[in-house]
C-alpha cells in the first residue's frame, strides 16, 4: 500500500481521501505549492494545550495521528483531515495535545497563504464549510426518534398509487395529463413497472424554453430526471432528514424498482399538524378569547412534545409556529365576530392581516411578541371614514385581544394599530419605494423586520402582491439592501480570541444572547441574500436552500450555516422549555459555564460557521457602487 502511495503525487493522494475528494486538481496543486512538508517521529507530539498558535494549518498526509481533546475524548485522524482548523479560524492557542503515534508526514500552511488560497479558490472555501458541517453533526446530540408520529414509516403518509407515464410518452401528453389531474409531476416507468425517471413541470418547461425540444419529443429523450428514493420503511423523520439535506421536494418509495407512492414535505407537516393529540382542533374551537387565553398558556407542554417528536430543531420550531399562527388566526377570527356584534359589521373591503418577524419567518419560539400589520384592498372607498374608522377599531381590538391570550405588544410598536401599519395596498408600496429609493438607517432596522412578512388571514393575494413589488424595487434600487447589512454588522456572534465564547455580564451571571448573537444574524444574511436574488421565500432554511439552488451558496456553505442554525435553535428551545416547566420567565440567554464541555465545544463550532456568514455577506456589500 505505502508503495503505491509512493508512486502517486501529493495531488493525487489527497484527491482520493474525504477531505478534498471533490476538489479540483489545479485547487490541490496551488494547495501543495503553498505548503512546506513537516515529519513527525512516532510519540512525538505536533502540539500541545496551552501551545503558542503558529499560524499553520497542517494536513495529515502518511501516518498515524491522535488528538486528544480536553473533554477525554481521543479522535483518529485521518489522511487528508485538516489539524488545526479551530485555531486557524479563531487565531487561539492550542487546547488538544495532538500525537504522531507513527511515523508521520504533514503539510504545513501557512495561515496567510491558506487565507489567501480560500478567497481565491471557492472549492477550497467549501472543503472547510463541508469540515465544520460534519463537525457539528458529529458534536450535535443523537436527533433519531423511535416514538411519535415521525418514527412511523413513510408508507402511512404517502400517496399512492403515483401517476406514471412511460418513457414513450410525449412532452405535450405529459404535459396534457399533469393539467387534467392538477399534479406537478410524473413518475416514468418501463413496461414491467419498474423507475426510470420523473417529469416535474420544471423539467418539462426547461426542456422547451432552455434545450429546444419540441411538444412531439418523447420523455426519455429530453426531460427524465433522476429522483431520490427510499424504502417502504423508512421513517418520516429519516425521509425529513433526507429531502433537507438534498434540497428535495418530495421522494419516491420504492418496492424492488417498483413506485410505490410519494411523499412529500408538505405531506410530513400535515400529518404533524393533524395530530389527534395537537392543540389545533381546540384553538380553532376556542370561543372566546378567555378561552383561548387558557390554551396558549400549554404550548410550552406542547412545545415538549414537538421538540421530541422532530428529527430537526428548525422542523420543530416550525411546526409550534404553525400553533402560534393558528391561535393568532383564531383571535383574528373572534375579533371580526366582536365587531359584528358591536354593530360594525363585517369587513367593509378586503384585507390581509399580516404576521412579521419571526411569526413570518415561522421561526417563533415560546415568547414571541406582536410584529403585525394590514393591507387594505384598494377601492373607491378604502380611504373613507367610516372604512378608516372600521380598520383602526378593528386593529385596536386585535392587538389588545393578540396581548391577551399571550402575544405582547411590541415595544417598537410594529402593530397594525400603529398607522405605518395599517394602510392600503397602494399605499404600503408607496412606503416602500420610499424607503429603497431614500434609504436611511432606521429604514434599514425597519426592513429588517417588515420585510419577513406573510398572511397571517384574510386575502393573500395582497401580500403576494406586495412581495412582488418589493422584490422588483430591490432589484432595480439595492442601496437599502447595502445599509441592512451594515445593520447587520453591529450585531457580533459570540466567538472571540482564543476560542471563547464571548459574553455579556450583569447582575444576573454571564451569558449568551443566543438569538441577537447567532439566530439574528443568520436570519439577517439569509433575508438579504434572498433579496437580493428575488427570492419570495421567508423561512430561513427555506431562504438557505434556495440560495444554493440559484448558486448564491455552495452546498458545503449552506450545510454550514445550516448546521449551526440547528445547533443554536436546539439549544434556545431547549433552554426555553425548562424554564417554563420550572416557572421561570422566558428569555434567549444562555449561560455557556451551565453546558456541559461538549455542548460549549458545539456551540463555538455553530459560532465559527455563523461568523464565516456574516463575513460573506460583509464581503458582498464591502463596495461603495450602491
Amino acid at each position: 500500500m505505502k508503495q503505491e502511495q509512493a508512486s502517486l503525487s501529493i495531488e493525487q493522494r489527497l484527491a482520493a481521501t474525504r477531505t478534498f475528494r471533490d476538489v479540483p486538481l489545479a485547487t490541490l496543486q496551488a494547495l501543495v505549492a503553498s505548503a512546506g512538508r513537516r515529519t513527525l517521529p512516532g510519540g512525538a507530539t505536533l502540539f500541545e494545550p496551552g501551545e503558542t498558535y503558529r499560524k499553520e494549518v497542517y494536513i495529515l498526509l502518511e501516518g498515524d495521528v491522535v488528538m486528544h481533546r480536553p473533554t477525554g475524548r481521543q479522535d483518529t485522524v485521518m489522511p487528508g483531515d485538516l489539524i488545526g482548523l479551530a485555531n486557524y479560524l479563531d487565531k487561539n492557542d492550542y487546547t488538544t495535545k495532538t500525537i504522531a503515534t507513527s511515523q508521520s508526514e504533514f503539510l504545513a500552511i501557512p495561515e496567510e497563504r491558506f487565507k489567501a488560497l480560500e478567497q481565491a479558490q471557492p472549492e477550497l472555501f467549501n472543503v472547510l464549510n463541508r469540515v465544520i458541517a460534519a463537525k457539528l453533526r458529529e458534536r450535535s446530540p443523537d436527533r433519531s426518534i423511535s416514538t411519535g408520529v415521525l418514527a412511523q414509516p413513510v408508507t402511512r403518509v404517502m400517496h399512492t398509487p403515483v401517476a406514471s407515464c412511460s418513457p414513450e410518452t410525449t412532452l405535450n401528453e405529459a404535459f396534457n395529463t399533469m393539467q387534467a389531474r392538477k399534479i406537478g409531476s410524473l413518475v416514468v416507468t418501463d413496461d414491467q413497472g419498474r423507475l426510470r425517471g420523473v417529469l416535474t413541470f420544471a423539467g418539462l418547461a426547461e426542456a422547451l424554453l432552455l434545450h429546444g425540444a419540441r411538444p412531439d419529443h418523447r420523455i426519455a429523450q429530453v426531460a427524465a430526471e433522476t429522483p431520490r428514493t427510499i424504502d417502504p420503511d423508512t421513517a418520516l423523520w429519516e425521509a425529513e432528514e433526507i429531502m433537507k439535506r438534498h434540497g428535495a421536494k418530495y421522494l419516491i418509495v420504492l418496492e424492488e424498482q417498483h413506485p410505490l407512492g410519494i411523499v412529500s414535505q408538505t405531506d410530513i407537516l400535515r400529518v404533524l399538524i393533524s395530530r389527534p393529540s395537537t392543540l389545533t382542533n381546540r384553538f380553532r374551537a376556542a370561543d372566546s378569547i378567555r378561552e383561548l387565553a387558557g390554551l396558549t398558556a400549554q404550548l410550552s407542554e406542547a412545545a415538549h412534545d414537538i421538540q421530541e417528536t422532530n428529527h430537526r430543531p428548525s422542523s420543530a420550531v416550525r411546526l409550534l409556529s404553525e400553533y402560534h399562527l393558528i391561535a393568532q388566526r383564531r383571535a383574528v377570527e373572534l375579533t371580526l365576530r366582536w365587531m359584528e356584534k358591536r354593530g360594525m359589521g363585517q369587513p367593509p373591503v378586503g384585507f390581509s392581516v399580516l404576521i412579521m418577524g419571526s411569526g413570518g419567518r415561522l421561526e417563533m419560539l415560546l415568547n414571541p411578541d406582536q410584529d403585525n400589520g394590514i393591507i387594505i384592498e384598494d377601492s373607491d372607498i378604502s380611504e373613507s371614514k367610516p372604512v378608516r374608522e372600521w380598520f383602526d377599531s378593528f386593529c385596536n381590538r386585535l392587538n389588545m385581544n393578540l396581548d391577551r391570550i399571550g402575544y405582547p405588544l411590541c415595544p417598537g410598536a410594529i402593530m397594525a394599530r400603529n398607522s405605518l401599519y395599517n394602510k392600503t395596498l397602494s399605499k404600503w408600496k408607496q412606503q416602500i419605494s420610499h424607503i429603497v429609493n431614500q434609504p436611511t438607517e432606521k429604514a434599514a432596522r425597519w426592513s429588517n423586520v417588515v420585510f419577513d412578512f406573510d398572511t397571517l388571514y384574510g386575502d393573500d393575494a395582497l401580500t403576494t402582491e406586495l412581495r412582488r413589488h418589493a422584490l422588483a424595487e430591490l432589484k432595480e434600487k439595492p442601496r437599502l439592501l447595502k445599509m441592512m447589512a451594515d445593520h447587520d454588522a453591529e450585531g457580533k456572534p459570540a466567538i472571540g480570541f482564543f476560542n471563547q465564547l464571548v459574553t455579556m455580564k450583569d447582575n444576573q451571571g454571564e451569558y449568551i444572547d443566543i438569538k441577537r448573537n447567532g439566530l439574528r444574524l443568520i436570519a439577517d444574511a439569509a433575508r438579504i441574500f434572498a433579496l437580493q436574488n428575488g427570492i419570495a421565500a421567508q423561512n430561513t432554511t427555506d431562504r438557505l436552500n434556495a440560495l444554493q439552488r440559484v448558486g448564491k451558496l455552495s452546498g458545503d456553505f449552506k450545510d454550514s450555516v445550516q448546521e449551526a442554525f440547528e445547533e443554536l435553535l436546539d439549544l434556545l428551545l431547549t433552554h426555553q422549555i425548562e424554564q417554563a416547566r420550572s416557572g421561570r420567565e422566558l428569555n434567549k440567554l444562555i449561560n455557556p459555564e451551565r453546558l456541559s464541555p461538549q455542548s460549549r465545544s458545539t456551540l463555538r463550532m455553530a459560532m465559527r460557521a455563523v461568523k464565516r456568514f456574516q463575513e460573506q455577506l460583509k464581503d458582498d456589500y464591502a463596495t461603495d457602487i450602491f
